[in-house]
């Protein structure tokens, strides 16, 4: 694995971002309540699913305006400055999808033709970082059951196993991690 770093998004990186999104198929394993969402890119759905350049410049001017909320970085691989991951830190555990108990303050994607390659564990540790810099002993991270990837960078990165959870509404079942941060 190539050294990555957490910038946040920004319109200099705009048209990357949208590559970045073209690399996930519209068909793809529901990974979230609402299928059209990508991980670490919360809410771009909102915006035509990001399937148009203008729509991406739309969803980077939501992300400006949430700041004080949510926190939306992209993982640069150093090398090539290409965007391997993206990563949102929620700075408050709050409601997220259908059920209160989903509440995460991470969410998180690596692009698929970069996984397995370690970046999302490396993602996950830098945000873990942002997170003790703004003040946080432990944060809440949730994922699928079978994620067997995103589980394993969970436990990698110290989360420990709370417990698996059922959402009635999305019909996901959910594993839910605590991580003390050091």
């Amino acid at each position: 694995m190539d050294p990555i770093k957490l910038i946040r998004v920004s319109t200099e990186y705009a048209e990357k971002i949208w590559k970045y999104r073209a690399e996930f198929p519209n068909d793809r394993m529901r990974l979230t309540y609402n299928p059209a969402r990508i991980p670490g890119m919360d809410y771009l759905e909102k915006y035509g699913d990001g399937l148009k350049y203008k729509n991406i410049l739309d969803w980077l001017k939501f992300c400006e305006n949430m700041s004080d909320k949510l926190t939306w970085y992209m993982s640069i691989r150093e090398s090539d400055s290409k965007i391997v991951g993206f990563l949102i830190f929620r700075h408050k555990l709050e409601y997220d999808d259908d059920d209160k108990e989903f509440s995460s303050n991470f969410g998180y994607s690596v692009r698929p033709s970069e996984r397995r390659k370690g970046y999302a564990k490396e993602q996950l540790r830098l945000g873990l970082q942002k997170a003790k810099a703004s003040g946080l002993k432990q944060v809440r991270i949730i994922c699928r059951d079978i994620n067997i990837g995103s589980n394993k960078t969970i436990l990698a990165n110290g989360g420990i196993y709370v417990d698996t959870i059922h959402g009635m509404e999305s019909g996901l079942t959910i594993n839910r991690y605590d991580i003390q941060i050091v």
